[in-house]
């Protein structure tokens, strides 16, 4: 009977023991997995002004069907620009981005300039022998453009989605003729090398202001900045880069009156 009450004692204590290890590792486990998922659903901060985009996904059926704003061509947009000159990077965490389009007699025939987006949000068009740049955050992009029908959109956008790397400049070519015409072009967006797109980019000209998408300290996140050249960055009302803002026709464009036959 004395040892009776020995054992019953000794199987007491390891079973204390063995409840407290378990309980231990199960609050170990717990941690553990709520510090893991803690961890994994922490973003990135967004040092852009442009809106988020998940490059994982094809356009929405709102991004293809629409009522916005049309870019006139430079058909009738004949504003004469200024020679290329290369723009220094400002922020050390940005990188530097050049659109262009070259001269082409089908771009000088167009009469209504594609729409352009940056992650969603507009920007100015491109029309015949125009480049403009874009300063931008490290990280990815979705760049996309779609021919509207005056101010209704419906066309399905072309896309181009490409990163960034702090420091670094990059070249995007909008090439149309060859792409619509049945040529060698698969899509109207292109990647261009750096000793390529700076030849090509030399022969085009500066006709819409420099837009820089990055947070800056003294400048509100909602404005953009933009300047031609080695200017300061300036807040700039998106009102101001619109294309109609800046139309200057070298002779007045009236339309055709059949009654004048």
């Amino acid at each position: 009977m004395r040892y009776l009450w020995i054992v019953i004692s000794a199987s007491t204590l390891v079973g204390c023991a063995s409840t407290g290890k378990e309980h231990s590792s199960l609050w170990n486990k717990l941690w553990h997995k709520n510090h893991k998922e803690e961890v994994t659903t922490d973003k990135a901060p967004n040092n852009s002004t442009l809106p988020d985009v998940d490059l994982s996904k094809e356009p929405g059926l709102l991004e293809q069907y629409h009522v916005g704003g049309f870019s006139l061509g430079a058909w009738v947009n004949q504003t004469p620009g200024q020679s290329f000159q290369p723009v220094n990077i400002r922020h050390p965490e940005a990188a530097m981005v050049y659109l262009y389009r070259p001269y082409t007699q089908w771009n000088r025939q167009e009469i209504a300039a594609p729409n352009f987006f940056l992650n969603g949000k507009r920007i100015p068009s491109l029309i015949n022998n125009h480049y403009y740049w874009v300063e931008l955050p490290a990280g990815s992009y979705r760049l996309s453009s779609s021919h509207p029908l005056m101010n209704m959109h419906f066309q399905k956008p072309k896309l181009l989605d490409f990163d960034v790397e702090a420091g670094q400049t990059y070249y995007i070519k909008y090439e149309e003729q060859g792409f619509r015409t049945g040529g060698s072009y698969k899509k109207p967006f292109y990647l261009m090398s750096e000793q390529l797109g700076l030849r090509e980019i030399m022969e085009t000209q500066l006709k819409s202001p420099g837009i820089s998408f990055v947070k800056y300290d003294d400048i509100e996140p909602v404005a953009l900045a933009g300047n031609i050249h080695q200017g300061q960055y300036q807040k700039v009302d998106e009102d101001e880069l619109s294309d109609k803002e800046r139309l200057v026709l070298r002779k007045p464009f009236k339309i055709w009156n059949p009654l004048t036959w």
